[in-house]
């Protein structure tokens, strides 16, 4: 089968930090201090049930998609979390370039105000303006330097033209989450205008529930009512929930609780549905959010992989059949 492979264009800078935070996120992996949290094995044959038919071989245009990351210094001492390198560099050199007329872009923090005006699908996975040791947006940064910039202006001029939106995991925390979540439905905020409820956070074998709204969106489609996910989750989020389509829900522990603390016990969760994942209309945009995505092993699974590949489709409303193909490609680490 023949690909058709557009040429990435990268300045020298955003590779030797590429190549910095990459060689970081292989030493993270070797560090095993959460031996209970693992990939998780899936039935090949319920993979390719709840997949279908991949008939559709390419997109029905050009699509240009830029996926946004960062570095994470205070994850540095966890093995396998938010190793925003590992994945950018999977899904733009080793998966994404092969799905003909897709060009993927790797981009540190921010877009240039081109790259904003040409995109159609702008994905997010990183901690915004910030590099888990100091933020960047306390005004000593030198000018221009991407890791200190996040412009709602920008964003809202990209969405009323059409321009699709997927944050996962971490990328969801924006200063209070209030105007990050008018955009994309729900965010993580934090600061005195976050929510006031307790924080909490889930770092178990996380069972997620599908609404019956998931049930029946072409991003969940033909997924089992429920199913298991080794994840660290945040809550509570802000926004409307009137607003948003939560597509699919999980419990909390009644209190702080991550991995290193080792898996819940049954009677530690609280029994509420708290949002996963989700979409929302801006204009004629679409965005997708999800919670999910903080173990490096989530972006090899299969469960994972399907929902984010049909989310991006469904973003850029286009068939998710020509990305489906890569969801058991597994290039060596």
């Amino acid at each position: 089968m023949m690909f058709a492979f557009r040429t990435i264009s990268r300045s020298i800078a955003v590779g030797l930090l590429a190549l910095l935070a990459a060689s970081q996120a292989y030493s993270q992996r070797s560090q095993l201090i959460l031996p209970w949290q693992s990939d998780q094995e899936r039935d090949p044959a319920e993979v390719k049930r709840i997949m279908g038919k991949i008939e559709q071989k390419e997109p029905s245009r050009d699509l240009n998609i830029l996926w946004v990351w960062g570095i994470d210094q205070f994850h540095d001492g966890h093995k396998w979390s938010h190793e925003y390198s590992w994945a950018m560099d999977r899904y733009c050199y080793d998966l994404l370039p092969h799905v003909p007329r897709v060009t993927i872009t790797p981009v540190y923090y921010w877009p240039s105000e081109k790259q904003w005006e040409e995109a159609d699908l702008i994905v997010f996975y990183l901690w915004p303006h910030h590099d888990g040791a100091s933020g960047f947006n306390d005004g000593t940064e030198p000018g221009g330097d991407p890791r200190s910039i996040w412009d709602y202006d920008t964003i809202d001029a990209y969405q009323k033209r059409g321009g699709a939106l997927v944050f996962i995991h971490l990328a969801v925390l924006e200063g209070s989450g209030v105007e990050l979540a008018k955009r994309i439905g729900f965010a993580w905020g934090s600061g005195p205008d976050a929510p006031a409820d307790e924080r909490t956070s889930s770092g178990s074998i996380v069972t997620t529930t599908l609404t019956d709204v998931g049930k029946n969106s072409d991003i969940f489609a033909r997924f089992p009512a429920s199913f298991d996910l080794h994840d660290e989750l945040y809550w509570p989020l802000t926004g409307d929930p009137s607003d948003v389509n939560i597509l699919a829900v999980a419990e909390a522990t009644t209190g702080d609780h991550y991995p290193q603390d080792g898996p819940p016990k049954p009677e530690e969760m609280d029994g509420k549905d708290w949002p996963v994942a989700w979409t929302k209309e801006v204009g004629k945009g679409k965005a997708f959010g999800t919670i999910l995505g903080h173990n490096w092993f989530a972006f090899n699974d299969p469960f994972f992989r399907i929902m984010l590949f049909r989310a991006m489709a469904w973003t850029l409303d286009e068939s998710p059949e020509p990305f489906l193909s890569l969801v058991n490609v597994h290039p060596q680490d």
